[in-house]
């Protein structure tokens, strides 16, 4: 029973860390196709180690340490061809990835608490702009207000988001 647990928490895990290892594999892979197969190949390994995690520890560091040793041998079957890093440069793009996407994180974290503190109209509006993708001309037209004053509201709903962010990340010693 307590191993069905486990693996349900894996399988959570996995699913949940998708995007940051995919962005991880970006940044040391050549070839977009490679990320994707790569990406597969990790997932199988990270279901198949499933009883090796131990629950309550950092999945990320147990799952990116698998993504980058499935990296690094992807890079050395492009051995063969012109262009090829030595396992040094290598890995210092592995730490700078994962640097890039920690920094993502407290940001993406630090964007939430900020979008919270906006009024449910900004917020609509954001939404409406952002999430499902309408034009600003599309969005004027079905709540009635004119183009111009709508862009000048996002302008503004964009700089206090930044703001917010940036304040946050100074008061966490996280400061751009």
């Amino acid at each position: 029973m307590a191993e069905d647990a486990d693996r349900t928490l894996v399988v959570t895990e996995i699913a949940r860390h998708q995007a940051r290892l995919r962005g991880f594999l970006r940044c040391l892979l050549v070839r977009p196709s490679d990320v994707d197969d790569l990406l597969q190949e990790i997932n199988t390994v990270l279901w198949q180690k499933a009883g090796d995690f131990v629950p309550g520890t950092d999945f990320w560091a147990w799952a990116s340490q698998v993504a980058r040793y499935k990296a690094f041998n992807q890079i050395r079957r492009y051995g063969r061809e012109r262009l090829v890093f030595d396992d040094t440069l290598l890995e210092q793009l592995a730490e700078a990835a994962s640097a890039k996407l920690r920094d993502l994180d407290r940001r993406r974290a630090a964007l939430g608490t900020c979008l919270e503190k906006l009024s449910p109209p900004q917020r609509q509006l954001l939404e409406l702009r952002y999430a499902a993708g309408q034009s600003v001309e599309a969005i004027s037209q079905s709540i009635g207000r004119p183009a111009g004053s709508l862009r000048q509201t996002l302008y503004r709903i964009r700089a206090a988001l930044q703001s917010c962010i940036e304040g946050r990340l100074a008061m966490a010693g996280d400061a751009p």
